[in-house]
């Protein structure tokens, strides 16, 4: 049985969080758009910026500014079947909200440039 990725782990800026379920990974890349003419549809291609979503959670003795609107720097994505994705230009869209039972602070970045990296 193949195993599927389960645990999706972040460096920001060189440090490790913790995360909770439901975090996520667009690569930045070409994209198709839509175009209507007449009655039949053609497509063109434009550049799309990659994203990643993760909730971190505070615990005793961490900042939340450690994730402040306007950062930019290198975040890094390991999942736990071996792929890691390394996006060194990547900047956080907006100041997380911060919420109680569990420290949940969730953040959105969104970078232009990655490496991909696969061990088995």
């Amino acid at each position: 049985m193949a195993q599927t990725v389960g645990i999706m782990t972040i460096w920001w800026m060189g440090v490790q969080y913790e995360c909770v379920s439901g975090s996520s990974i667009k690569l930045p890349g070409t994209k198709n758009n839509t175009q209507v003419t007449g009655g039949t549809v053609q497509r063109y291609e434009s550049f799309a910026a990659g994203e990643v979503k993760a909730t971190p959670v505070l615990k005793k003795g961490m900042k939340l500014t450690a994730f402040n609107a306007g950062d930019e720097g290198e975040l890094q994505v390991k999942c736990d079947t071996g792929q890691a994705y390394v996006l060194p230009d990547a900047f956080i869209l907006d100041n997380p909200t911060l919420s109680d039972q569990g420290g949940k602070a969730p953040v959105t970045w969104n970078a232009g440039l990655f490496q991909e990296i696969v061990s088995s």
